[in-house]
């Protein structure tokens, strides 16, 4: 599946996608660094926050962080964004130039809550499956918090909290 992605995102078929010379190395985090005009603390109003995505958190289930990414920046707010929960941080290299990737499950925007102010988003199931993709890093805004929208039904005693993006 990823060797498919990388393909995709470098434009190519993967008949014609040339080895990759050198080897694809795993990260479980990433720091995003932005502008937070609202926010008045801090060196010229510049934050960071990790974004992580680790296979066991205090050796447990696995956290794949969500984010932010850019999806057309002439849009204004959340239209020129895109939802996703980052599932790998790797890089690679190709033809003598350096990528930054993540490997992403995407959610898909449903509406605007009115009331709340917030966008109501769901995970982007294809073929019973999360429709996943490979991003430059280059394209990650921040990390986001989802909250979920809870149902009237009560939930399971081996309910695990990991399991929420999907459930709610």
């Amino acid at each position: 599946m990823t060797l498919h992605c990388i393909a995709t995102w470098l434009g190519k078929s993967i008949d014609n996608l040339h080895p990759i010379d050198t080897k694809i190395s795993v990260f479980h985090s990433a720091i995003a660094k932005f502008h937070a005009p609202s926010d008045p603390s801090g060196t010229h109003r510049m934050q960071h926050e990790c974004i992580c995505s680790t296979p066991s958190w205090r050796g447990h289930k696995p956290c794949h962080n969500c984010a932010f990414v850019s999806k057309d920046e002439r849009e204004p707010g959340m239209r020129g964004m895109d939802v996703v929960r980052v599932i790998l941080f790797f890089s690679f290299e190709y033809g003598h130039i350096y990528y930054p990737c993540a490997l992403v499950e995407r959610f898909k925007m449903v509406k605007s809550d009115p009331v709340m102010g917030m966008w109501v988003v769901q995970p982007d199931i294809m073929r019973s499956r999360h429709h996943q993709s490979v991003l430059h890093l280059d394209t990650f805004y921040r990390g986001a918090h989802l909250m979920p929208v809870y149902g009237k039904e009560k939930l399971p005693v081996d309910f695990h909290y990991s399991d929420s993006l999907d459930a709610f």
